[in-house]
């Protein structure tokens, strides 16, 4: 079996897929004192690249930030991040992922 570390990375990633990582990773204890890993603006950068080209799906897209988002075990540098994420995973609440609101994400990260 994978470590803790590996299963994050392959989530961020998108080095599997990500029910069965989220699957996997629900084996481990939820609460953590130190994140594992963290993810800064270029790994953001690259997953919402994936989305503008479609190599990924908005639902996709929406699937990860989900996974990723309120985890103890991920760090996010700088922590404005975190409302980034929210934004793409609570579709329900901030409306449907366009391009157009990716481009912008993506502007404001440079």
């Amino acid at each position: 079996m994978k470590s803790r570390k590996e299963l994050l990375k392959d989530l961020v990633f998108f080095k599997r897929d990500i029910k069965n990582v989220k699957k996997q990773l629900s084996s481990f204890s939820w609460d953590l004192e130190n994140p594992l890993l963290t993810i800064d603006k270029s790994i953001l950068k690259e997953i919402i690249y994936k989305a503008i080209n479609d190599d990924i799906t908005s639902k996709n897209l929406e699937d990860w930030a989900e996974a990723i988002e309120c985890r103890d075990d991920i760090d996010f540098h700088p922590e404005n991040l975190i409302e980034i994420i929210f934004e793409l995973a609570n579709t329900d609440i901030n409306g449907p992922i366009e391009k157009s609101r990716l481009i912008e994400i993506l502007n404001s990260l440079d």
